[in-house]
């Protein structure tokens, strides 16, 4: 694809040099990424990585018997097929959609090809798979942890980080699958914030009105690993 006039959205390629930036870009292939595309399957080899510019992508560990819960949050910010970066050449859990957008796509094989040649840009790519682990551990300690309406809160916060607008679509139905909660459990939470006016909900879309209230909510949950990913990549 041609580079001459390209503005990236996403955080990794506006970080790229432009040596590192000429490795990627042939292969870089605009895609629109519609709500539920499957972008890694669990076990499956990752054929592709995808860079989004717009939309969120949700990492998803399954158990038997339908029990889903998302264990990582991935928007303009970042990339799919972290344990491409680390080696490994198959999908640990399902990633798909969240929120509808677009972003580009690049065959595994041409990462690969292009982290061998450059140790500068396999070294961004592994500080980026370090701020994504750090959420999935904060994510874990915070399941375990907090009350429903402060990870509703934090989960809130990270969606509104990656669209970059306060009002975005999601049901009900995918919210309880991001928490690991029931949808009653969703509802009651929802209602919660709504009666403190941090937000208002509506059929398959959230408004948030407050989002410092949001933070004090959170109560500690939310910042730590969005504080890390600046200090380990730096402002752009």
């Amino acid at each position: 694809m041609s580079n001459q006039s390209i503005t990236y959205r996403n955080a990794l390629l506006k970080r790229l040099s432009r040596a590192d930036l000429d490795l990627l870009e042939p292969h870089l292939k605009r895609v629109d990424l519609p709500l539920r595309t499957p972008l890694e399957n669990a076990k499956s080899l990752i054929e592709d990585v995808y860079f989004l510019e717009s939309g969120i992508a949700s990492v998803v560990a399954r158990i038997p018997n339908g029990r889903d819960t998302e264990v990582g949050l991935i928007g303009l910010e970042g990339m799919t097929g972290s344990l491409l970066v680390l080696g490994g050449d198959r999908a640990a859990h399902d990633t798909y959609v969240q929120v509808a957008g677009d972003g580009y796509q690049l065959p595994a094989s041409k990462l690969a090809a292009a982290m061998s040649e450059s140790t500068t840009l396999k070294a961004l790519l592994l500080l980026y798979v370090h701020t994504l682990f750090v959420q999935i551990s904060y994510t874990a300690l915070v399941n375990a942890r907090s009350k429903l309406d402060e990870r509703l809160a934090r989960w809130l916060l990270m969606c509104r980080d990656r669209v970059s607008d306060d009002r975005f679509a999601i049901t009900h139905e995918f919210m309880s699958v991001m928490l690991g909660v029931r949808r009653p459990g969703v509802t009651v939470a929802i209602q919660e914030l709504e009666g403190r006016g941090l937000i208002r909900a509506s059929r398959g879309e959230i408004l948030i009105s407050d989002r410092d209230g949001l933070f004090q909510i959170a109560d500690g949950a939310y910042s730590e690993p969005e504080q890390g990913y600046e200090r380990l990549l730096g402002k752009i």
